[in-house]
């Protein structure tokens, strides 16, 4: 897709800027530092045609950086990718083509894993040190492109041959009762745009360096369902986030 490739570029762009502006800076207002979150992450459902089923653990790994505009406020960028998952049930009857024919089932269990490059943009705000920890809150958005998107069927009712009958994607033979698509790319928006907002602290151990810490939340509202008019739903998860910034 040219416009997923469009933002991706951009996005990376954007991050790149603001880190090689940062760098020049002669009075150390800008930092950089890595970091990882786990996150617990769930499908919140609009449409009655479904309901929430389960939520799921991932995990976020990337790049950080601050740029300090006054003492206590700064702009923080970050380049993450970011798994989440969550699990849905459909109430209504679906319908699925194997050998045996067409078939209709009810309570369909899907359980689906997604994979996004996010940059979330946000304001800092910072507290003065005390003794040798920062307390800070920071607000903002975190612009998400999906890179995939894969979903588990998890019940027993279900023949080991079966495809999706509307989008034709193939069912591969089940393990423990788990039937995975090999991919649902075709049914998620490629886009994620959630508000984040979090707190947490940071430890200093000497000059710029320091740990941080901080849980996170991030709340989704578009629909990741957008090539279905029937089904709305929004993604979101809480994360903890664990770094360090040199």
């Amino acid at each position: 897709m040219n416009l997923k490739r469009t933002i991706i570029v951009c996005l990376t762009c954007m991050f790149s800027i603001l880190w090689a502006s940062g760098a020049q800076a002669q009075d150390q207002r800008f930092r950089i530092g890595l970091k990882c979150s786990g996150n617990l992450s769930w499908i919140a459902p609009v449409t009655k045609n479904i309901k929430k089923d389960g939520s799921g653990l991932g995990l976020s790994y990337g790049l950080m950086g601050d740029y300090n505009f006054q003492k206590y406020y700064s702009l923080s960028a970050e380049l993450l990718f970011t798994n989440i998952s969550g699990g849905i049930q459909y109430t209504d009857l679906l319908k699925y083509t194997g050998t045996q024919g067409t078939q209709s089932y009810q309570n369909v269990h899907y359980n689906f894993h997604f994979k996004y490059l996010q940059l979330p943009v946000a304001l800092k705000f910072k507290t003065r040190e005390f003794g040798y920890i920062t307390y800070w809150a920071q607000f903002g958005l975190a612009p998400s492109i999906l890179m995939s998107a894969t979903a588990d069927i998890v019940d027993s009712r279900y023949p080991a041959d079966w495809g999706d009958d509307a989008s034709g994607i193939r069912v591969n033979k089940p393990e423990d009762d788990i039937y995975q698509f090999d991919n649902f790319n075709d049914k998620i928006f490629f886009m994620r745009l959630p508000l984040i907002i979090g707190g947490g602290i940071e430890y200093s151990i000497s000059g710029n360096t320091s740990l941080y810490t901080g849980i996170r939340l991030d709340n989704n509202f578009l629909n990741i369902f957008q090539a279905d008019k029937y089904t709305t739903a929004k993604n979101h998860y809480v994360g903890l986030h664990l770094g360090v910034f040199f």
